[in-house]
C-alpha cells in the first residue's frame, strides 16, 4: 500500500510540475527523508525508465540536452519524415521565385537588353558630361570668372540638370510608345507570329526525315553515300546552334526586322536552289549551309522579341511559340511525301517548302516588333565599345567554371543526339519493317503532332513538380519506351501508338535546357547569355554527327537492320538520366547550402549564439524560465527548436561522402 500510494503521489507531482525534465533530472529533483521514500525511488527506477526512453522529452535546461538525447528507430524515422515535410513546405513558400527562374527565355532576353542599355547609357552620360564641361568653360571665358572659386562645383550641377532633362525626355518617349499593354491582344498576336517563325524553321526541318528516306532509296545523286545525306541534316542543326550567339548579337546591333529579313533571304535561296542541285556538294551548300544559317537568323530574334510582350502569361506564350516546331513537322511531313509521290522526285517538294516558309517567316518579320524598345542609331550600335561589351556578355568562357553548366551542356548534347535519331530514323525504320513511304511519313507527322501538346505540357508539369525531377523521370521513361516498345514495334498500329507516346516527351531537351541552366545560375542571372551561348556551341558539334552515327549503326540486309540504332538511342537517354541525377544532386546541394546559411542567420537573430555554435547563453536561459508563461517567448523557443533541427539536418545532408551524395541525389524535394 505504501508503494502504491507513493507511486501515485509521485506521478501527480510530475504531471503538476511546471517544467518537464529528463529522467536523470527527475531522480535528483525531489528528496525524501524517510526510508520508504528511498524505496519508492528505487521502485520508479526499475519500472518507469523504459517508458521515458521512448517518450518525447522536452527540456528547458539547454539545447544540448535536446540534441544529444538517444533516439529510437521509431523517433529517427519520424525525424526524417518530418524533415522532408519541412523542406517541402519551404518549397511551397519559395514557389514564386522558382517559377520565375523557369522563364529562362525571358531572363535571357532581359539580360541581353540590359547589357545593350547599359552601354548606350554610359556613352550618353559620358557625352553629356563632356558637353556640360565645354559649356561651363565657355561661360567662364565669356564672363571672366575662371578664377572665381564659387564656380568650382558648377560643372557637376550643370551635368546633373542635363541628366534630369534627358531622363524626363526618355520617360516621355516611353509613355508615348507604350500604347500596347503587356499580355493584351497585341501580345497574343506576337506569340502567334513567333510560332510562325518556329514553324518555318524547326518545323520545316522536322520533315527532313521524309527527304532522307527518299534520298536513301533513290539514285538522285549517284556519287553520294548515305552518310552525305545524313551529314546534310546534321549541318542544318549545327549551323542553327553554333550561330545562335552571333544572331543574338546582330539582333541587338541591327534590329529584329533587318536580321529576320536577311534570314528569310538565306532560307528561300537555300530551299529553291536545292531543288536545282545536280551534284551532292550543291545540296551541301543549299539545303545544308544556307538553310542552317537562316534558322538562327529567324527563330533566335523572334524568341528574344516575344518576352517583351508578356508579364503574367509567359509560360503560355512560350508554349505557343515552341508548338510551331511540332505543327511544322506535322504539315511538312505529310505535304513533302505527297508532293514526292505526285511528281516522282524531290524538286517540287523542296520548292514547296521554300515558298511556304517564305510566306510564314515574312509574315512574322513584318508584324513582330519589340514592345517599348527604340533601336539605337547605327552609329552607336556599330561602335567599337558596343560590340566589345556585347561580345563580352555573350561569350564568356568563365561560365564553364560552374560544374552545373558543364553537366547541362553534356546532357543537352546527348539528348539532342537521341532526339535527332528518333526524328530522322522513324520514316526509314518504317520502310525497313515493310511499311510504305506514305505510312513512314504518317509516323513522322504523328510524332511531331504529339510534340504540339507535349512541349508546352512538359514546361507546365516541370514547374509544378520540379524541373530536374521531371527531366530525370522523362529521360528514364524515354529509355524504357525505346528499349521495350520501339524495338518490338513492327506493325503500323503499334508504331502509331509509339509515335504518339514518344512524341509527348521526346522534346524534353529543347524544352527544359534553358530553364535548367537558369536554375543552376540562380541568382547570378547576368551570366545567362554567356551560359546559353556556351551550351549552344557545345551542342552543335554533337548534332553535326548524330544522324551519321545513326546510319552507321544500320546493318543493311539484316533481319532487324535498325536494332543497333535503337539500342544506341536508348543508351543515349539512359546516359541523360544518369547525368540528370548528377544535375539534381548539384541543385539540391546548392539549395541546401543556401537554406543552411539562411537558417543560421535567422537563428542568430532569434536566439543569439556562442562562439562554438547555436546554444543560448546562461542568462538567456534563466530569463526564459522566468518568462515561461509569456506566449511570445514560447513561440520564439519553438521557432528556435525548429531552426536548430534544420541546421542539424542540413549539415548531415551536406556531408561530402558517397552516402551523402547518394542521399542528396534521391532527396525528395522540388528542384
Amino acid at each position: 500500500m505504501v508503494n502504491t500510494t507513493s507511486t501515485s503521489r509521485r506521478r501527480e507531482e510530475e504531471e503538476n510540475s511546471p517544467t518537464k525534465s529528463s529522467v536523470s533530472s527527475d531522480m535528483s529533483h525531489n528528496s525524501f527523508d524517510d526510508d520508504d521514500g528511498l524505496e519508492d525511488v528505487e521502485e520508479i527506477n526499475t519500472n518507469q525508465v523504459e517508458e521515458y526512453q521512448i517518450r518525447p522529452i522536452q527540456s528547458q535546461q539547454s539545447t544540448s540536452s535536446r540534441l544529444s538525447r538517444t533516439r529510437t528507430n521509431h523517433s529517427e524515422l519520424s525525424r526524417i519524415i518530418s524533415g522532408i515535410k519541412d523542406d517541402q513546405q519551404l518549397d511551397e513558400q519559395n514557389r514564386n521565385n522558382y517559377k520565375h527562374t523557369g522563364d529562362a527565355e525571358y531572363i535571357l532576353a532581359n539580360e541581353i537588353d540590359r547589357v545593350a542599355t547599359n552601354i548606350i547609357d554610359s556613352r550618353q552620360h559620358s557625352t553629356t558630361d563632356l558637353e556640360s564641361q565645354r559649356r561651363h568653360l565657355h561661360l567662364q571665358e565669356v564672363n571672366g570668372l575662371s578664377r572665381n572659386p564659387r564656380f568650382s562645383g558648377s560643372p557637376d550641377d550643370l551635368s546633373i540638370n542635363d541628366e534630369e532633362e534627358e531622363e524626363n525626355e526618355k520617360k516621355g518617349e516611353l509613355l508615348q510608345e507604350s500604347g500596347h499593354k503587356p499580355d493584351g491582344g497585341m501580345a497574343w498576336l506576337m506569340a502567334i507570329c513567333a510560332m510562325m517563325a518556329m514553324f518555318s524553321t524547326w518545323g520545316a526541318n522536322a520533315g527532313y526525315g521524309v527527304f532522307l528516306n527518299y534520298y536513301l532509296d533513290s539514285n538522285t545523286f549517284p556519287e553520294a553515300t548515305k552518310y552525305d545525306f545524313a551529314l546534310i541534316g546534321g549541318i542544318v542543326v549545327f549551323m542553327a546552334n553554333i550561330l545562335s550567339p552571333l544572331s543574338a548579337l546582330l539582333y541587338k546591333m541591327l534590329g529584329f526586322r533587318f536580321v529576320c529579313c536577311i534570314g528569310i533571304i538565306f532560307q528561300t535561296l537555300g530551299w529553291i536552289c536545292a531543288s536545282f542541285a545536280k551534284r551532292i556538294w550543291h545540296l551541301y551548300l543549299t539545303q545544308g549551309v544556307l538553310v542552317g544559317i537562316s534558322f538562327s537568323l529567324i527563330f533566335i530574334p523572334a524568341t528574344l522579341v516575344l518576352p517583351t510582350w508578356f508579364e503574367k502569361k509567359k509560360a503560355t506564350s512560350m508554349g505557343i511559340c515552341v508548338s510551331g516546331a511540332g505543327l511544322g513537322g506535322l504539315i511538312f511531313s505529310l505535304s513533302v511525301n505527297k508532293v514526292i509521290q505526285e511528281t516522282g522526285n524531290q524538286r517540287w517538294a523542296l520548292r514547296m517548302v521554300g515558298f511556304v516558309t517564305l510566306f510564314s517567316a515574312l509574315l512574322s518579320a513584318l508584324i513582330m516588333k519589340p514592345r517599348n524598345f527604340t533601336q539605337p542609331p547605327l552609329k552607336e550600335s556599330l561602335s567599337k565599345t558596343f560590340i566589345i561589351e556585347s561580345v563580352k556578355a555573350i561569350f564568356d568562357v568563365r561560365v564553364f567554371k560552374n560544374r552545373g553548366i558543364i553537366l547541362i551542356a553534356l546532357w543537352f548534347s546527348i539528348a539532342l543526339i537521341g532526339y535527332t535519331l528518333m526524328l530522322f530514323s522513324m520514316s526509314s525504320y518504317a520502310s525497313s519493317v515493310g511499311l510504305s513511304h506514305s505510312q513512314g511519313s504518317i509516323l513522322t507527322s504523328v510524332m511531331n503532332a504529339a510534340q504540339i501538346v507535349g512541349r508546352p505540357s512538359m514546361g507546365i508539369t516541370a514547374d509544378r513538380i520540379g524541373r530536374a525531377n521531371f527531366t530525370a523521370s522523362a529521360c528514364l521513361l524515354i529509355t524504357i519506351l525505346l528499349f521495350a516498345f520501339w524495338i518490338n514495334a513492327t506493325t503500323f498500329g503499334s508504331l502509331i501508338a509509339f509515335a504518339v507516346i514518344i512524341g509527348l516527351v521526346i522534346g524534353v531537351g529543347s524544352s527544359l535546357a534553358q530553364p535548367l541552366a537558369a536554375d543552376v545560375l540562380d541568382p547570378h542571372m547576368e551570366q545567362m547569355p554567356a551560359a546559353w551561348s556556351g551550351i549552344n556551341i557545345t551542342v552543335s558539334f554533337f548534332c553535326l554527327v548524330s544522324e551519321v552515327i545513326a546510319l552507321a549503326l544500320v546493318i543493311p540486309g539484316a533481319k532487324r537492320p535498325y536494332l543497333h540504332t535503337q539500342i544506341f538511342a536508348g543508351s543515349c537517354f539512359f546516359a541523360c538520366f544518369l547525368l540528370m541525377i548528377l544535375i539534381r544532386e548539384f541543385l539540391i546541394k546548392k539549395q541546401l547550402t543556401s537554406r543552411l546559411e539562411f537558417t543560421k542567420n535567422k537563428l542568430h537573430k532569434v536566439a543569439g549564439t556562442t562562439k562554438s555554435g547555436y546554444l543560448r547563453c546562461q542568462d538567456d536561459e534563466q530569463q526564459a524560465k522566468k518568462d515561461s508563461e509569456d506566449t511570445n517567448k514560447k513561440e520564439e523557443e519553438e521557432e528556435e527548436s525548429i531552426l536548430i533541427e534544420r541546421v542539424e539536418r542540413y549539415e548531415q545532408l551536406l556531408n561530402n561522402t558517397f552516402t551523402g551524395f547518394f542521399i542528396r541525389a534521391l532527396y525528395p524535394i522540388k528542384v
